[in-house]
């Protein structure tokens, strides 16, 4: 009979900063499901009540291309994984280091021709994660993060499409926008995009306001 060598594995407990990122990512991951399966559903009785809450620059990305569709879906991962981050380390991840940790829309995908550069900007309380294409003829891409104010309060207190709550609590007003001319987008800080050619992008659409209570 011959012996087996036995060995010796380290299993060592995750750090709590890890174990909140875990957390935070499976939340909002849960999050974001809902938001996008609440899409599928909306789509399925017609196109016209979608539309009713839309202003002319916001677009249901149901009725896009399927090119900006799975952009659409890698831009939602990615927002997610930052605000994870930012949550855990108060501050806002890189481009690169999101890149080199896998995230998409930020890491290369090798199946995709499509080719962008990625850059953080940051201008007080205003975030822009921003791609702009390396080729010509491919559309620009955005996400738009909008901190509070410090002593102002929200403008709202749930959590929607376009309301990201941090697990410090802060309210974080999020959109994602494309532009369709990518390569005249400058790197720079973008405060009012509906105002600079930008199309706001939903998976559902803006929530109607609240009826105040009398």
């Amino acid at each position: 009979m011959t012996a087996t060598g036995a060995r010796s594995v380290n299993v060592a407990a995750l750090s709590a900063q890890a174990e909140l990122l875990a957390v935070v990512r499976a939340s909002m991951g849960i999050t974001i499901g809902v938001w996008i399966y609440l899409a599928v559903m909306t789509g399925v009785g017609g196109n016209a009540p979608r539309q009713r809450n839309l202003l002319p620059f916001q677009k249901l990305i149901a009725d896009r291309a399927p090119a900006e569709q799975r952009m659409f879906r890698e831009l939602q991962e990615g927002l997610l994984e930052a605000e994870a981050v930012r949550s855990t380390t108060n501050a806002w991840p890189t481009p690169q280091s999101l890149a080199e940790a896998g995230i998409p829309p930020f890491a290369p995908d090798p199946t995709q021709r499509s080719r962008y550069v990625w850059s953080l900007v940051r201008s007080g309380t205003m975030v822009n994660y921003l791609g702009i294409p390396t080729a010509a003829g491919l559309p620009a891409w955005l996400l738009f993060v909008q901190e509070p104010e410090p002593g102002v309060p929200p403008d709202q207190t749930f959590e929607d499409e376009e309301h990201h709550r941090l697990t410090g609590g802060a309210m974080l007003h999020v959109s994602a926008w494309v532009h369709g001319d990518g390569r005249a987008v400058a790197q720079r800080i973008v405060r009012l995009p509906q105002a600079e050619g930008w199309t706001q992008l939903y998976a559902v659409g803006p929530s109607q306001a609240a009826t105040p209570r009398r």
